[in-house]
């Protein structure tokens, strides 16, 4: 978990996981040392007391911005879901998945787990992958993919541009921060070229001021592109996904931002079921609803916006949650 605070309501979380490990459940807590920084000694202490493995991921300028959690190894939830108070109004998306990919979401979680100097010899070793000679993508209507971890720095970003790249019709992201890179940039503007409607939607306040500034840049430009832009309203929309076609879709922990797909340790689960599909392109449609579509009108940028925003870019690596 990247955000993981004592200061929930209406759900303990911490005293539900004390209570676990009490009655002999094995609880482990992997939290990211920056995301989860003013969780309390004293929250820590209980966890601790009452038999919880608690570990910490740091590393200089790298964070764990992964939010998952996995029950008895055979179901998992993951998507963009901190847990803090301040969360609980937002939309969000989570995804609960069951089967074989439930082992996948285990060996990442193992893998983690090790570099974090986690104990248990069983976790530790439980990485093996059992060989398959076709790609799990062709074989299965829903998979894991992870980016950040050994051979796995770059799997996020070739799942993202090989689906761009196959689009025939649509494509639809919904991220809270828009700060890509420039190979999203070019393949996102060859979709567009050959036809591909791209949509993108993104809080019009966002939790951070530098936050809003880049979205802002970046809104005209894409649209200058050729593509849509929606401004949605009220609470904070934090969800990160992505649909192509309606035939496939995307839910996980990236934003698009340079961060994401070269910094941090991400994840998400593709998918091609129907049902799922969907669901998604329902929660899209409502959320367009109710948002305003930008256009060229709508913001005019003095000479200051264009350099605050050029010095936002080059700092560009600033955590985002």
């Amino acid at each position: 978990m990247y955000f993981f605070h004592d200061d929930t309501h209406g759900y303990d979380f911490l005293t539900e996981l004390e209570a676990s490990s009490r009655r002999g459940i094995k609880v482990i807590v992997i939290l990211d040392m920056i995301g989860s920084y003013d969780l309390s000694k004293g929250a820590i202490a209980r966890l601790k007391d009452a038999g919880v493995e608690v570990l910490f991921y740091s590393f200089f300028l790298r964070r764990m911005h992964r939010k998952i959690l996995i029950v008895d190894e055979e179901v998992a939830f993951i998507g963009g879901v901190n847990i803090k108070s301040t969360f609980h109004s937002w939309k969000d998306l989570q995804v609960r998945v069951t089967g074989k990919v439930v082992r996948s979401i285990m060996r990442s979680y193992a893998r983690i787990y090790r570099e974090c100097g986690g104990k248990d010899v069983i976790l530790r070793n439980s990485t093996r992958k059992n060989p398959s000679k076709a790609p799990l993508a062709t074989r299965a209507k829903l998979w894991f993919v992870e980016k950040g971890i050994g051979r796995r720095q770059f799997q996020l970003r070739k799942y993202y541009k090989d689906r761009i790249d196959s689009a025939r019709r649509s494509i639809t992201f919904v991220t809270p921060y828009l700060f890509p890179p420039r190979w999203l940039i070019a393949s996102l503007h060859k979709a567009i070229l050959r036809g591909v409607a791209v949509e993108i939607l993104l809080p019009n306040d966002t939790d951070h001021v530098h936050a809003n500034w880049l979205n802002q840049s970046y809104v005209p430009f894409f649209t200058g592109l050729g593509a849509k832009c929606y401004y949605s309203h009220g609470e904070m929309n934090h969800a990160k996904a992505l649909l192509i076609d309606e035939k496939e879709g995307m839910i996980g922990s990236p934003n698009l931002d340079l961060i994401s797909f070269d910094w941090n340790i991400e994840a998400g689960v593709f998918f091609k079921e129907p049902d799922m599909v969907q669901d998604l392109a329902i929660i899209i449609t409502r959320w367009k609803r109710d948002s305003t579509l930008f256009t060229s009108g709508d913001r005019k940028f003095r000479w200051y916006d264009i350099v605050l925003a050029f010095l936002l870019r080059l700092f560009g690596f600033l955590p985002l949650w």
